[in-house]
């Protein structure tokens, strides 16, 4: 069994951390995870007691506010340059938690279990689709992009 975690921590780093994927890669599951874990939580929340969550005095606060919270401080760690793996993990976390709860933000109201809260999961398959794209064809989209880009460039100079 060790021998295998071996192997596996040695593909990581060639396949992952080597060629600089792997911020991409954390960030990508952990928005994934908190996604499912926010949804399953707020739906059992929701089936047990018709809601929930923190509520300080007559104030619900709800869970982007955490959201903003990490993603702001994953943003300080990068201006900072410092912990990349951490800083990866907190803005996939926070931007799940944010994203959950797109169609509060987008409307103004609560709209979290009526109809119109579909517009949070829409934002969440598009991020998702958006960030793994990126982590998946990252080298590919640098490229194109800079061929696109001297393409354009060659064109001008002609003209």
């Amino acid at each position: 069994m060790q021998e295998r975690l071996r192997r596996l921590e040695r593909t990581w780093r060639r396949e992952i951390r080597e060629v600089g994927n792997e911020a991409r890669i954390l960030s990508a599951v952990a928005f994934l995870i908190a996604f499912a874990i926010t949804r399953l939580v707020t739906h059992f929340l929701f089936a047990t007691s018709g809601g929930g969550g923190i509520v300080v005095g007559p104030l619900h606060v709800h869970h982007m506010v955490f959201g903003l919270i990490l993603m702001l401080v994953s943003g300080i760690l990068d201006t900072n340059g410092v912990l990349e793996r951490t800083r990866a993990i907190l803005f996939g976390v926070g931007a799940a938690l944010v994203l959950d709860e797109f169609a509060l933000i987008l409307n103004l109201a609560d709209v979290y279990w009526r109809p119109e809260g579909r517009e949070s999961i829409d934002a969440v398959v598009i991020f998702a689709s958006v960030l793994w794209i990126t982590v998946l064809g990252r080298g590919f989209w640098r490229e194109a992009w800079s061929v696109l880009l001297r393409g354009e460039r060659a064109v001008a100079r002609r003209a």
